[in-house]
């Protein structure tokens, strides 16, 4: 008889991370990181959820950690990881940062932050990154793409706008 580690093939394992590095994610991006095997993992999530270890808000479509993620979710890290999925088949590894990056990632050769900015914070972005100097491509997601133009920062890959439905579209400045 299987254990539930071999059917799963440490999947288990790998969506715990996955939940517990980025706190709280809709449900279809979840399985878009694992679009191989949907349907069990589809299943391990009905399993973990039964088990307390993950928390499904079936309202708003997010797998989380706690339930308490799921009351105020960080919209700009569930963008950062739309983005993220893009880049999904040049994947090496990636985890969550710390203000005022919300996520990194390596790519084959590329090292890639992403930055989201709130409407109204490009003045405060712009003095922050002021003292750190680009290491990485930055991919930066904007509310709207007027806020561009209010962007003076350093090492900026593309600009990007992410729709509700986790569409992503990148501009570059002129």
């Amino acid at each position: 008889m299987k254990t539930r580690d071999e059917i799963y093939k440490g999947e288990g394992t790998r969506l715990l991370r996955l939940i517990t590095t980025y706190h709280a994610l809709y449900y279809e991006q979840v399985l878009r990181i694992f679009d191989r095997n949907r349907d069990s993992i589809k299943s391990l999530i009905t399993s973990l959820t039964k088990q307390g270890r993950l928390y499904h808000d079936k309202e708003s479509g997010l797998l989380c950690d706690t339930q308490e993620s799921s009351v105020s979710p960080d919209y700009g890290m569930i963008a950062a990881f739309w983005v993220l999925l893009d880049f999904k088949k040049a994947l090496v590894y990636h985890t969550s940062g710390e203000f005022p990056v919300k996520l990194h990632f390596f790519s084959q050769d590329e090292v890639y932050e992403i930055i989201y900015i709130e409407s109204g914070q490009e003045a405060l972005m712009n003095h922050v990154f002021d003292s750190i100097p680009p290491d990485a491509s930055r991919l930066i997601i904007l509310e709207s793409i007027q806020q561009s133009s209010l962007i003076k920062i350093d090492g900026v890959t593309a600009y990007c706008m992410v729709s509700s439905d986790g569409t992503v579209s990148y501009y570059q400045k002129k």
